[in-house]
């Protein structure tokens, strides 16, 4: 049966016009080349798409990951026995051996005589698995590669030439592409950094960086000052760190976009913060939160006032469970006023206040101000000082319901952190309603996910460490599950994030044994012996159990 032609495939996968192609043909009959990278160079397709048309095309399967310690010793092996910067130069990278195969990476699968020599000088029959060029640059780089030529710093560009860049159709194509590919992964950050000798692009998925590409310095240099001018950015500008923002749609998805590049010693440092507003769902009962400790929070967020505290480090989550706590507390009856930094949602029926400490708008001034506004409900992004736990506390205590974060690494924490504030303990005990400690982890991909059976050792160190006695009739029901890695993935095994909490209602036992005795481990000892608590660990292992996310995870996060 005769293979399709690569330009066939192309238009029927990708929708790719007769016109493109017949314009690479002319291309190819003047200058030669194949017609895949001659579309890619005229911004129709992406190497991505030219990856899944050859693989269809010549059944070789794609490889976006290697075992790199593997590579290391196969590297080691044949460096002896084969010129391998020749075979580089080609297109191909042995990585593993498998049986009498040598498993290599190649970009051109059509060299037949460079597939020749590699079998003739290695004695083994290849078996090729088709990549991306810049991922065979990185490892050969990497691990081959031992030139140390000086970085040679970028200099000052013509301010029109970097718009003109920025206008061509290849990068406005780059640009397109990687955020889809983000937004496909549910990445929340695009990094664009320069290196010692490469730039590369990053995606954040799931709180994790990945390196997802390789760009020579010509295509960095338009690409930031692309992101620079749909950002409203002065494209000359490389010596002062600016911010800036713009929308896209992804289909029927609207996604802002904010933007900030720094000046480092090799180069502009650019990262796009992407904000699913399309997506985004502010629902507790979404996030994670156990029924038992749902049904606790819901009791204390419809008293009529004092504090609800949500603690844990950057990034874990504290703004989410918030916004869905205020989204659930939204009516026509109640008057809620946020104070942000920054504010990265807006939300319909809530006064949102964006703080400016440059102009003297602070957490403590804005919380001041508002109380004149005859709220119902106030919700203070962060209590960084004493003044501002000091407003917040006496606004709780004054008729309003306050919810508010703090940086500490539990939830009985909290209470020492307003003591060291300088916070008196009676005025505590008066206005504390609840805390909550939150972290997020990462969830098992649900395209690649798979029963795996755990040596006996792991589970019980776990369980000895980390878990009370009242969870041992949860390991008979132990289910567990780890993603093997896919392209749906990233190639990492998880796939979306979820919360584990730890959570206590300040009840008059507490109260009293903080004020008496000023011990965290008394407080602790007090809490273990309520049915509902849990440790974030113990919660994180509930969601172990049940398949959602592995030991791993919850060790690494919690």
């Amino acid at each position: 049966m005769k293979k399709p032609l690569i330009g066939e495939i192309l238009r029927e996968k990708f929708g790719v016009s007769s016109q493109d192609i017949a314009k690479a043909l002319d291309i190819q009959k003047k200058n030669g080349g194949y017609i895949g990278q001659i579309l890619i160079q005229l911004g129709s397709i992406t190497e991505s798409q030219l990856l899944d048309a050859l693989s269809e095309q010549l059944s070789i399967p794609i490889k976006y990951q290697i075992d790199e310690l593997r590579f290391q010793e196969i590297i080691n092996e044949l460096s002896t026995k084969i010129n391998l910067d020749f075979f580089y130069k080609n297109g191909f990278l042995p990585f593993d051996k498998e049986d009498h195969s040598l498993l290599t990476l190649t970009t051109d699968p059509l060299k037949i005589h460079i597939i020749s020599k590699l079998e003739q000088d290695t004695k083994l029959k290849i078996k090729l698995f088709l990549t991306y060029e810049r991922y065979i640059k990185s490892l050969y780089r990497k691990y081959i590669d031992t030139n140390t030529e000086e970085f040679v710093s970028l200099e000052e560009e013509d301010p029109e030439r970097l718009k003109d860049m920025a206008l061509e159709v290849p990068v406005i194509k780059y640009l397109n592409d990687i955020i889809t590919r983000a937004v496909e992964l549910n990445a929340s950050d695009i990094h664009i950094e320069p290196q010692e000798k490469r730039f590369i692009v990053r995606f954040r998925i799931d709180g994790v960086l990945h390196e997802m590409d390789e760009i020579d310095e010509n295509f960095y240099l338009a690409l930031t000052s692309r992101i620079k001018l749909l950002s409203g950015l002065d494209i000359a500008e490389k010596r002062l760190p600016q911010d800036g923002k713009f929308s896209v749609r992804i289909g029927s998805s609207p996604i802002d976009i904010r933007t900030s590049t720094i000046p480092t010693v090799k180069g502009e440092d650019v990262v796009i913060r992407l904000l699913y507003r399309g997506k985004l769902t502010f629902e507790l009962d979404k996030l994670g939160i156990k029924k038992d400790h749902y049904d606790i929070l819901v009791d204390l967020i419809k008293r009529p006032y004092g504090m609800i505290l949500v603690t844990g480090p950057t990034g874990s989550g504290k703004t989410t469970t918030l916004y869905s706590v205020l989204s659930m507390l939204n009516s026509q009856e109640d008057k809620i006023i946020t104070i942000e930094d920054p504010v990265e949602y807006q939300i319909e029926g809530l006064n949102q206040i964006q703080i400016k400490p440059d102009i003297g708008l602070t957490f403590a001034s804005a919380l001041r101000s508002i109380l004149r506004h005859d709220p119902d409900i106030i919700m203070v992004g962060e209590i960084r000082d004493k003044e501002t736990a000091e407003i917040s506390i006496q606004s709780a205590l004054t008729g309003h319901l306050v919810f508010s974060t703090l940086h500490t690494n539990d939830a009985p924490s909290s209470l020492f952190r307003l003591l060291e504030m300088g916070i008196e303990d009676y005025l505590i005990n008066a206005s504390i309603l609840g805390i909550v400690a939150q972290r997020i982890v990462r969830t098992n991909c649900p395209y690649c996910s798979e029963p795996v059976n755990l040596e006996d050792n792991i589970v019980r160190k776990f369980k000895l460490d980390q878990l009370s006695e009242k969870f041992d009739h949860l390991l008979e029901k132990k289910e567990f599950r780890k993603g093997r890695g896919c392209d749906k993935c990233a190639n990492t095994g998880y796939r979306g994030r979820i919360a584990i909490y730890e959570l206590f209602e300040y009840s008059e036992d507490l109260k009293e044994a903080f004020v008496s005795h000023k011990s965290i481990d008394n407080i602790r000892a007090i809490l273990f012996q309520k049915p509902y608590y849990r440790t974030l660990r113990e919660d994180g292992f509930l969601k172990v159990i049940e398949g959602i996310t592995t030991i791993e995870e919850v060790l690494r996060i919690a």
